[in-house]
């Protein structure tokens, strides 16, 4: 907890200094980018473009403004919901890793663990005006309640990820999985795999409703991504990786995202001793973003894969303290880089 406090106050104090410095409102540097797109679903609704953005996190922020009275500004509210959802899930997981006689990949072993979490390059995103937030204590719930076998929990929280970031339909898999692995006959684990997805399915269908009844196209969502970056063919999402497509400028903040994501990769190889499932979750995660042609979003995608962040956070531990301290380093540099990036308007996802 006093790790996540310190990073919470290092980012939210580089943002009101460089407002300062710079000369605009602490407001426009917590309003960039998505955070935008959000602010405008909440406070004016929503247009054929926007639906990219599910449901859940926008509905979320609208309800507690319109508690407050409706004049609180939406990314102001977005951050309190999101750092109160971080701050939970530390606790959580903290409180997990306190009464577990076996170690789990959903808790960290060592303190090393928490700070390549909280410190991944765009950890801004888990407390600022995102879904992140709360698509991360969403997942922890899922994830958690089916490793310990709490098949119905497991499955009311991959419900509620469905309905908050595209990376659900993952997370609702993983669970399933990880239900299914539970002891007993093959008959109750195949009963219990169906509960899981069934739920979650039973989701996306009423998202589908949604999408249908509020904008008259049930995948909207999905339609309104075509007006992004993407890869027409297999060779095209492959070419991405050497930023071979015709939108490609390439720079070292592109090759810094392909070197997340190939940490990302052998984490989640090595995951697999511990948790198949959970390495399918990050596989599966690390492969949805080829079909639009790079690893533009790595930072962002990458802040809520905490199993695999922890698992090497903990690697990272048991290698010589020159080696981890210069790794803790630049680690810290570039989320305070990506950070201070975020508040100025350039991308930092």
């Amino acid at each position: 907890m006093a790790l996540a406090a310190l990073m919470l106050a290092h980012h939210f104090g580089l943002w009101a200094w460089t407002a300062f410095h710079r000369g605009f409102p602490l407001l426009q540097a917590l309003n960039r980018w998505d955070s935008e797109l959000y602010s405008q679903i909440i406070t004016v609704g929503w247009d054929p473009a926007l639906r990219a953005f599910l449901p859940l996190y926008p509905g979320a922020v609208w309800l507690l403004r319109q508690l407050l009275g409706g004049g609180v500004p939406p990314q102001l509210i977005g951050c309190g919901l999101s750092s109160l959802c971080l701050l939970a899930f530390v606790a959580w997981s903290s409180r997990r890793g306190a009464r577990q006689s076996a170690p789990s990949p959903l808790v960290p072993r060592t303190v090393w663990g928490w700070f390549f979490f909280l410190y991944s390059p765009a950890s801004f995103a888990l407390h600022s005006h995102h879904t992140e937030g709360l698509f991360l204590l969403l997942s922890l719930g899922a994830l958690a309640s089916a490793w310990d076998g709490h098949f119905w929990r497991a499955a009311l929280f991959a419900a509620l990820c469905v309905w908050t970031r595209n990376q659900g339909v993952f997370v609702a898999v993983t669970a399933a999985l990880l239900v299914a692995q539970a002891p007993g006959e093959w008959r109750g684990r195949l009963a219990r795999f169906f509960a899981v997805g069934g739920v979650a399915l039973a989701a996306y269908g009423g998202l589908l409703l949604f999408q249908w009844s509020s904008a008259g196209d049930p995948l909207a969502h999905m339609r309104a991504q075509q007006s992004w970056n993407h890869a027409d063919s297999l060779w095209s999402a492959i070419r991405g990786l050497w930023f071979g497509n015709p939108w490609h400028k390439p720079g070292w903040w592109l090759g810094l995202r392909n070197l997340l994501g190939a940490v990302w990769l052998a984490a989640a190889v090595a995951m697999f001793r511990r948790s198949r499932a959970l390495a399918l979750y990050g596989l599966l995660s690390l492969g949805v973003m080829l079909p639009q042609g790079d690893l533009g979003n790595a930072f962002r995608f990458g802040a809520v894969q905490f199993p695999l962040l922890f698992l090497v956070g903990d690697w990272l531990a048991e290698r010589p303290a020159w080696l981890r301290w210069l790794v803790a380093l630049l680690t810290l540099w570039l989320n305070h880089k990506v950070t201070h990036s975020f508040s100025i308007g350039s991308w930092a996802y």
